[in-house]
């Protein structure tokens, strides 16, 4: 098979964004004092800490509706447990190692040994991407339009936040819209999509935006104790700081989450916000990574016990 060099254009492009965003934020860094720092730390009430983390485990466990979603797309029916597997292992290993290089491989992997066929899997896998983004553009432009952030001059759009929000919104409905009225699919590759129906349209925005809510609580839960920052402001410096991190494609966002969070909140919550900031990145990335990484190593050695017993009974069969 002939290399096509254009393959490494988006690892290096990812690996470049990754490398610039550490730099900047080390710069940032060096601008909070140890003080400020512990003080960020240990200010968080250890119940804030409790619930918040309690929060990031309700989050997981909705993800398994994306799933069950593009599942129901494709036409295809799994057992539950299947689905929480999958779903669960995706998105703890995907949020920290990047969709091409954890989520998707493990989605394939498992969809494919489980019945689905490689488009049904594509068809799947989009549907997952659509239902997030529909989520941030209903939510992101509400809150954008309501409740607008105030961002540094040196980030200042051409357009006011305001206006931001109101394309976001345009958005949702022309998708939405298309969702109502187009039937005919869409030759995208190889493949031919149909939009969702407008109910599981529907669907896809309320979970994305359930999903998006409770994780930017936790986040909100582990700002600093003497901290007076409105949840709207949280909440849309999130929606930026995800936003931001998946389109440049850096596994887990590292970096780049942390950059564009301490950017939009240092003026309004402080110099500790770098403190919450990372502990928000142990909750809602670390841990679920080193749960998804036991689940996975116990699944494979499962599985594997359970095909070799298999094979054992199969060859005691033949040889009686």
């Amino acid at each position: 098979m002939k290399f096509d060099p254009r393959k490494l254009v988006g690892p290096l492009m990812a690996l470049l964004l990754f490398g610039l965003a550490v730099r900047l934020l080390i710069g940032e860094a060096q601008k909070v004092s140890w003080d400020d720092f512990v003080a960020g730390l240990t200010g968080v009430p250890t119940a804030y800490l409790v619930i918040a983390t309690f929060l990031v485990a309700l989050n997981y466990g909705l993800l398994i509706c994306y799933d069950i979603l593009a599942l129901r797309y494709v036409c295809r029916a799994l057992p539950l447990r299947r689905v929480s597997l999958v779903a669960f292992l995706g998105y703890a290993l995907g949020n920290n190692l990047g969709t091409l290089l954890a989520a998707a491989p493990i989605r394939y992997r498992f969809y494919h040994r489980w019945g689905l066929t490689h488009r049904q899997i594509v068809a799947l896998m989009s549907v997952l991407a659509l239902t997030f983004w529909s989520g941030v553009c209903v939510l992101g432009g509400v809150v954008l339009v309501l409740h607008p952030i105030e961002l540094p001059a040196k980030f200042d759009l051409p357009f006011g936040v305001r206006t931001l929000g109101a394309i976001l919104l345009s958005i949702a409905v022309f998708y939405a819209g298309i969702c109502l009225v187009w039937r005919q699919p869409w030759p995208i590759g190889k493949l031919h999509l149909r939009p969702p129906s407008l109910g599981l349209a529907t669907a896809q925005a309320s979970v994305a935006i359930v999903d998006l809510t409770i994780s930017a609580t936790a986040l909100y839960l582990v700002m600093p104790g003497d901290a007076v920052v409105p949840f709207p402001t949280v909440l849309a410096a999130y929606l930026v700081g995800i936003t931001v991190s998946l389109i440049t494609q850096v596994p887990g966002g590292l970096g780049v989450l942390e950059l564009i969070l301490w950017t939009l909140l240092k003026d309004t919550v402080g110099k500790p916000v770098l403190a919450s900031v990372l502990i928000f990145r142990v909750i809602y990335y670390i841990l679920p990574l080193l749960v998804g990484m036991v689940v996975l190593v116990a699944h494979e050695i499962y599985s594997g016990a359970m095909e070799a017993r298999h094979d054992a009974e199969t060859f005691e069969s033949k040889t009686v």
